[in-house]
């Protein structure tokens, strides 16, 4: 499989042992789709385990698909309600990754591949990259002989093979998997790679396979002296939410070391929706005295050097929110003519706010909407202003009352204007394509969120989603033909329309 995604290319793999015969479909090099000759691994006996169709519900509908009039079995169950149409999706999805565990997973499979487009398939897999199929299929692998054939000895050096920005973008790891990640910079071999993770030997082989096959790590290969080192990009290991070191063990730590990891994580996920003031604990009005101090108080006990205390050797991206948002807020309320323009601001939100909470939205339909409408209007005229964090805590608010994709969609663009807080914009977008699956302009947007990171598969995926939410929608087929030609755009719209 990684070998085929390496080489881009297009046909079926088929992985057959005695009476069981698996084929799994790649279109220039991502994988589209799997299927199998076995009854319990088709879509019908799938939903049927799954308590999601009867098994005379199931033989009802495969007569009606042997009438060769209906179109597709997931098609049939559809159309007569016993399924919707993201909750099939869903379950194909699922479906496919437990064929190609089955298939990685055989221990003496016989396979072949064979060239060309063959037998067109729906892409099953359009929320999960190929990078990420490669890896889960690794970790199925319990041959011992096989990790070592590729690992090598253990004098062997290790190293990062593509950025870490990319494998968070791409990549949901284990613990293990991240643990061994974050030691690679310290480690200079897999001997001290296995000394540094404290892990059990095999655990450490295991996961270093993994991620070996999946193209993330290299053995033996020699490091670019000129690339700037992996660790400049931590801050962005918010975009799937995956901390790098998740497998830090905290068995160790005091009960206060614990206590000011909770602080970090709290005080970081809230430094969006606060106000200047509380961003620096302060109340409104303190004197400029105060808000000095503060600011140097927060920026010695939040510095992201102490990533070097080991009960925080995972806190960079955290500490380094707090320092910046309480930079920020400083430079603000240190301007005397600034400051006094953001009070009065400040004034205007807190009664809006105020007047919101004693209408009790949350059980009067028509006064949450008035709230939601109000905020979002203030909100309008906050971001005209600049004053972007008031605009988060009212947008976020209506957001929490009424999630609609296009409000859902302004709170991202502005939390997307710092790379600190990409975690929480991706988060929104696909609230909003959830709310709304039809949300083309939200398709789009994490169409461009990923072509800004390089990762053209989950930018095709997302292309791909907006083209089918609307056919005609020339903004869609204009970015996808862009991106992978003419002839798939053809392709793609004769399918969805």
């Amino acid at each position: 499989m990684a070998g085929l995604a390496g080489d881009q290319s297009t046909g079926t793999l088929v992985i057959s042992s005695e009476d069981v015969s698996r084929e799994i479909f790649f279109v220039n090099g991502e994988i589209r789709a799997a299927r199998s000759n076995l009854e319990k691994e088709m879509l019908g006996m799938w939903l049927v385990e799954r308590q999601w169709i009867s098994e005379d519900e199931r033989a009802l509908t495969l007569l009606a698909q042997g009438a060769d009039q209906h179109g597709t079995l997931g098609h049939i169950l559809v159309k007569r309600g016993c399924i919707t149409q993201s909750e099939l999706e869903d379950e194909l999805q699922k479906l496919t990754l437990e064929i190609i565990r089955r298939a990685a997973s055989d221990p003496a499979p016989r396979f072949g591949f064979m060239g060309g487009q063959g037998d067109p398939q729906p892409d099953t897999l359009p929320n999960i990259t190929t990078s990420q199929i490669i890896l889960i299929a690794a970790r199925e692998c319990k041959d011992q002989v096989a990790m070592w054939d590729l690992l090598g000895s253990f004098d062997q050096q290790v190293s990062l093979k593509i950025s870490l920005e990319s494998v968070l973008g791409q990549l949901e790891l284990t613990p293990s998997e991240g643990f061994i990640l974050s030691r690679l910079d310290a480690a200079k071999d897999l001997s001290s790679l296995k000394h540094l993770s404290t892990m059990p030997e095999q655990e450490v082989v295991a996961s270093l396979y993994a991620l070996v096959v999946a193209g993330v790590v290299a053995i033996d290969a020699e490091v670019d002296p000129d690339e700037p080192p992996v660790e400049e990009e931590e801050p962005i290991e918010e975009v799937t939410g995956v901390h790098i070191v998740a497998g830090i063990d905290e068995s160790g730590f005091e009960k206060r070391h614990l206590d000011e990891r909770k602080r970090i994580k709290e005080l970081a996920d809230r430094v969006t929706r606060i106000d200047h003031y509380r961003a620096l604990g302060l109340k409104p009005g303190a004197e400029t005295d105060q808000v000095e101090k503060a600011f140097s108080v927060i920026r010695k006990r939040y510095s992201p050097k102490r990533v070097d205390e080991p009960h925080l050797v995972d806190q960079r991206a955290n500490l380094t929110a707090i320092v910046d948002r309480a930079r920020e807020a400083y430079e603000l309320l240190s301007d005397p003519k600034a400051r006094r323009r953001y009070e009065k601001v400040l004034e205007s939100v807190s009664a809006q706010q105020a007047e919101s909470t004693s209408s009790k939205p949350r059980t009067d339909a028509s006064a949450r909407r008035s709230v939601v409408e109000a905020n979002i209007k203030r909100a309008d005229q906050l971001i005209a202003l600049g004053e972007t964090y008031l605009a988060i805590q009212l947008l976020e608010q209506a957001c929490a009352l009424d999630p609609q994709p296009e409000e859902l969609l302004k709170l991202a663009k502005l939390q997307m204007r710092n790379p600190l807080w990409i975690g929480r914009a991706l988060e929104r977008l696909r609230i909003a394509v959830e709310v709304d699956p039809t949300f083309v302009r939200g398709w789009l947007e994490i169409a461009n969120f990923w072509k800004a990171r390089g990762h053209t598969e989950r930018q095709r995926k997302a292309l791909e989603r907006a083209v089918g939410a609307d056919p005609w929608s020339e903004k869609a087929a204009e970015m996808y033909k862009k991106l992978v030609g003419g002839r798939e755009l053809e392709r793609l719209l004769r399918r969805v329309r």
